[in-house]
């Protein structure tokens, strides 16, 4: 038995039991969460109970894989293996993708044999037939001088994959390893990402391999390496294998999956008929090994919503616990907590007097805000300009002319990035300064911040048309923005992008028009469109904390009024139970105290079944 093969049997046969391990999991998740609810919403706390159920919906899910590498490594190819399919992808031996590609599970009517195309102002569908023309570097569109635009992203929907609801992100062949790919994967309770970095058999790994496998290793649990082309080095792959591990084990301190794969004989593999010898012919070409591999590691990254619910749904547990410790407090010392109640009673009627007079001054506190976060973006955008004008210095024309498709999305990705770093940092500092000190409820912030992300969803931001300085730019700088939720778009990006605390917001879409004709009418030219482009992008960047804004005032104000309303109705309740405690007789008081042991009792169940369903589940991440 080979090599390869033995590595095969293991993993079929350790994979029906992980599969079992993981579902067996998620259903005592589901029955733990299950009874924390029911506890939650007969103590009143429903919008606890409701975000620990939000944020358990697998629906929330996006299962994504990654894949990069240097130039002519086979990425291409290896993504058309793992689905299945020989002609998807672009590939050959001249063939260099300059825009990432995305394969996305489609239930949409027939859209096989097509592809979408993201232009910086609109989308189009092409026959795939087609697809290299628009997203290669000798493209027969990308090389045509007198078009006014190309696509920055695209996207290939398909009705089957043999990885199922995985989407898959080819990126670009051009350029290298782009350290950016590793922001790509960022594994959050929202998602499950997995990262595969492709060398191939003729050289162990590179020195820029090896520092994007550190960088990308530093937040992303599921890498994997394949060693490709493995055809075409039938008796050296097992060693480079071999060595790429050892490399890895040296470097990182870690043990990394290394596996060899042949996308050729996998596609081959794939055009079949179904049988022994399919089966066979997959295995051999370790293409089967790989998927099973990808299939674990989101098969375990499923489970970080139901452990982000399990968090959040004992939080709220430990609240009814004090709750109801406090309780059982009052009428053991027979009211004696009368006095300190009456007091927190008197502070939380204070504060609703005064929140009348903070809502007059929140918002200048959200417009001061909302000018640092302005400040941010200013700063974050002037060294992006700093650091493209330094590029276009030392490069040159003729090298920047050479890709500049890949000009334009690079461009796309770090004006998209400095977005959702400000939109992000202005949502923490809304919760620091704001919201926390008011209402310190997680549950509650969750809310008020998915209203200000739900209200980006759908919104379309366009900066006006800017008028060309120099002869022979055509509207250079049109930018347009949308929050947009689509299975297929989210894919062109990769994944969805987290703002503020346990807030997705789908994929904001920063796009740039006609860098690339600027790029041809000179560098002057060039350097105009930059800065036009960083202008628009700070316009934007405003609207959409205007809009951010405009969301969160009432939002806040009515949840605070909300807030303190209910807090005084529970301390009004203590009040009560404190004064009926004083005048019970004893038999009464033990009465009461049996009922609230008993609760207390089924409480403590419930946080203690929640705190080890937590530690089995962290348990099994920890085995990725």
């Amino acid at each position: 038995m080979t090599e390869q093969s033995m590595a095969k049997s293991a993993a079929d046969s350790a994979a029906p039991v992980a599969d079992a391990a993981v579902n067996e999991a998620n259903a005592q998740a589901r029955k733990v969460l299950a009874g924390g609810a029911a506890v939650l919403r007969a103590y009143k706390l429903d919008h606890i109970a409701d975000l620990a159920e939000r944020k358990a919906s697998s629906e929330r899910q996006l299962r994504s894989v990654v894949v990069v590498g240097e130039v002519k490594r086979g990425k291409s190819s290896l993504i058309n293996a793992l689905v299945g399919h020989r002609d998807l992808s672009p590939t050959g031996v001249d063939v260099a993708t300059t825009i990432p590609i995305a394969v996305c599970p489609s239930t949409d009517p027939p859209l096989d044999g097509t592809a979408e195309l993201m232009f910086p102002d609109h989308s189009s569908r092409v026959p795939l037939g087609t697809l290299a023309d628009w997203v290669t570097v000798d493209g027969k569109h990308v090389r045509d001088l007198h078009l006014e635009s190309l696509p920055t992203r695209a996207s290939i929907p398909i009705a089957h994959s043999e990885l199922g609801d995985v989407t898959l992100i080819d990126t670009p062949g051009v350029g290298g390893l782009d350290p950016t790919m590793a922001a790509l994967a960022n594994s959050s309770a929202q998602q499950a990402c997995v990262v595969v970095i492709v060398c191939d058999a003729t050289t162990p790994l590179t020195a820029p391999e090896m520092d994007f496998i550190r960088s990308a290793g530093a937040s992303v649990d599921g890498l994997i390496v394949v060693v490709t082309k493995t055809d075409k080095n039938i008796r050296s792959w097992k060693a480079i294998v071999e060595d790429n591990r050892r490399l890895l084990r040296t470097h990182l301190d870690r043990e990394v999956t290394v596996l060899g794969v042949s996308s050729l004989r996998a596609v081959i593999a794939a055009e079949m008929p179904p049988g022994a010898e399919r089966r066979h012919s997959e295995q051999a070409s370790g293409i089967t090994l790989l998927r099973s591999e990808i299939r674990r590691r989101l098969d375990l990254a499923d489970q970080l919503p139901a452990l982000d619910a399990l968090r959040t749904s004992r939080e709220g547990l430990a609240r009814v616990k004090k709750q109801v410790d406090r309780e059982y407090e009052t009428v053991e010392g027979s009211g004696s907590t009368l006095p300190d109640l009456t007091r927190q009673l008197a502070d939380l009627e204070r504060l609703k007097e005064e929140s009348r007079e903070w809502e007059q001054y929140l918002a200048r506190d959200l417009a001061q805000l909302r000018q640092k976060a302005m400040d941010d973006a200013d700063h974050r955008l002037e060294e992006i300009r700093d650091r493209w004008t330094t590029r276009i210095h030392k490069n040159g024309m003729e090298v920047l002319r050479r890709s500049p498709q890949k000009f334009t999305a690079d461009m796309q990705v770090e004006l998209q990035q400095a977005l959702m770093s400000t939109m992000s940092g202005f949502l923490e500092q809304l919760y620091h300064q704001i919201v926390r000190p008011r209402f310190d409820d997680p549950a509650i912030w969750d809310l008020i911040c998915s209203q200000i992300v739900a209200s980006l969803y759908g919104q379309k931001v366009e900066g006006p048309q800017v008028q060309s300085k120099r002869h022979g730019i055509l509207d250079p700088t049109l930018l347009s923005m949308g929050v947009m939720g689509s299975s297929m778009i989210g894919g062109l990006i990769g994944l969805s992008s987290a703002l503020g605390v346990g807030a997705v917001v789908g994929t904001v879409w920063v796009s740039v028009n006609l860098g690339f004709r600027a790029m041809r009418t000179g560098k002057t030219n060039l350097l105009n469109w930059l800065r036009e482009t960083i202008g628009i992008t700070k316009t934007a960047t405003a609207r959409l904390l205007e809009m951010a804004i405009s969301q969160a005032r009432p939002d806040i104000v009515v949840r605070y009024r909300d807030f303190l309303r209910v807090n005084i109705e529970a301390l009004q309740k203590e009040i009560t139970v404190a004064k009926e405690a004083a005048n019970a007789d004893a038999a009464k008081r033990e009465k009461n105290l049996k009922r609230l042991t008993t609760n207390r009792e089924v409480i403590n169940k419930r946080i203690s079944e929640t705190d080890r369903m937590i530690e089995l589940l962290r348990a099994q991440e920890n085995k990725r």
